[in-house]
């Protein structure tokens, strides 16, 4: 009796650590397919959502359209390639991609919610300002 008592508690851990391992797995590659299809580019909303919606469908991973927040705005932030050419005196333009939602993995009937956020830096445009010509 003894025996089939600690039987059942081993297959139960196993059973709940291998759950676990998968949905992990799953998580880990969703989430660096994302990066991928974040860095790619230049960026564009509509995009980057059916991206994240295809690469959610082919790992069987739960995203609602609704949730993904995908916000391109103005920052003075640079990447380092901005920071040289603005150090050789150029007019950098940055912009910082910000995407973020919830996700659910399911593996063997038991799910758990997963919350995604990364930012991206990128340069927009580099220019060099107009010389200053005195006037006589």
């Amino acid at each position: 009796m003894k025996a089939v008592i600690i039987l059942v508690i081993v297959s139960v851990i196993g059973f709940f650590s291998y759950a676990h391992f998968n949905r992990f797995m799953i998580s880990e590659g969703f989430e660096k397919d994302v990066e991928g299809v974040i860095q790619m580019g230049t960026p564009n909303e509509e995009m980057i959502r059916a991206a994240i919606l295809k690469k959610a469908n082919n790992r069987g991973i739960i995203v609602n359209p609704n949730e993904i927040l995908i916000s391109i705005e103005d920052t003075e932030e640079k990447t380092v390639a901005g920071s040289i050419v603005g150090m050789a005196g150029m007019k950098v333009e940055t912009k910082k991609l910000t995407v973020r939602f919830p996700y659910t993995v399911k593996s063997l009937g038991l799910s758990k919610t997963y919350n995604f956020e990364r930012f991206r830096l990128f340069t927009v445009s580099a220019s060099m300002p107009a010389p200053v010509i005195p006037q006589q």
